[in-house]
């Protein structure tokens, strides 16, 4: 019996998930759908790109409403900080010596401006470099 492939397998290419006019607002956060998956796309203060997923892990706030600060965006619900990789950096409402945040990540994938448009890179090990 064949397996039918999976719609969130990842393919092994650079695909387009925007334009860079979507992050040239004052706030540069954008909802993004890609592999499947909601995620939250977004510039940081270095100008770097992030795309993470789109809720927050404690509660399922929509990190599209989120702060955009500190290279991150911050949950509007309880406060937690995310930076561009996922990774959780923040937990404000825990004990100032707790390092839980530290096992808390978020998907995430590559993403880069190219040519007027953000690609993402979903396939296994290192993404190739892009033609100019």
């Amino acid at each position: 019996m064949s397996q039918q492939p999976s719609l969130a397998t990842p393919t092994s290419e650079w695909v387009k998930i925007a334009t860079v006019d979507v992050l040239k607002a004052p706030r540069p956060v954008a909802p993004v759908t890609f592999q499947g998956q909601k995620l939250v796309l977004f510039r940081d203060e270095e100008g770097e790109l992030g795309l993470i997923g789109r809720y927050c892990p404690h509660r399922g706030a929509d990190l599209c409403f989120g702060r955009h600060e500190n290279n991150g965006i911050r949950c509007p619900f309880h406060g937690w900080h995310f930076d561009r990789s996922g990774q959780c950096t923040e937990q404000p409402a825990e004990p100032e010596d707790s390092t839980m945040y530290k096992a808390i990540k978020l998907p995430s994938f590559t993403v880069v401006e190219h040519r007027g448009d953000i690609l993402a890179w979903a396939g296994e090990g290192t993404p190739p470099a892009l033609a100019d």
